[in-house]
């Protein structure tokens, strides 16, 4: 998150929006404070092959004085030969008392630039997908919602009940139904 910080203009936005609020990022290397995944997906078919790379990073933000948690995140889906890309970069905001209660916001583009914008995207389409991987997976919400104590560690949580099948759900929720991607995730939309 450090690099992407210093580099991607997106993740650079999403930053000074929370900083403006008071947030600052967690830098205490803990399960609550980062969660990510990278996972590559290969297909050989009719003569052709394509390989698929699904990245999801995200960091939690602190801001003591504040009654809210936040987290920064960045998903991407690339082909190995760079012709194909989808980025999201976004926010989650929730009451630090239920951080299950996540609001979701996205940088996005504009003629005048970069703007954090609300959003039922990713999360939204999460939701919606959990339960179509399983019931452990579907109660994954709800089950490490008492427990949790920042978005990044419920989210960490979901992930564990669901296993392998959340990036793959994630992922999904990222392709967008788009050809030369859904062969690896499927079909969702955010």
């Amino acid at each position: 998150m450090d690099q992407l910080r210093s580099s991607d203009d997106r993740v650079q936005m999403a930053d000074q929006h929370l900083a403006a609020e008071g947030f600052s990022p967690d830098k205490e290397m803990t399960s609550d404070n980062f969660f990510g995944m990278r996972q590559s997906y290969n297909r050989t078919g009719e003569g052709d092959e394509a390989d698929q790379t699904y990245e999801f990073f995200i960091q939690e933000y602190s801001n003591p004085g504040s009654d809210m948690a936040a987290a920064v995140g960045r998903m991407a889906v690339k082909s190995s030969d760079g012709a194909y890309a989808a980025q999201y970069t976004f926010i989650l905001k929730a009451p630090k008392e239920n951080v299950s209660a996540i609001e979701e916001y996205y940088v996005a583009a504009s003629p005048s630039g970069l703007s954090v914008v609300e959003a039922n995207s990713w999360w939204t389409c999460m939701l919606g997908q959990l339960p179509l991987v399983g019931e452990e997976c579907g109660l994954g919400p709800n089950v490490c919602s008492p427990a949790a104590t920042s978005i990044v560690g419920y989210l960490g949580c979901v992930a564990t009940h669901c296993g392998p099948s959340f990036s793959k759900s994630s992922a999904c929720c990222n392709c967008g139904c788009r050809q030369w991607c859904s062969w690896a995730y499927g079909c969702c939309r955010m």
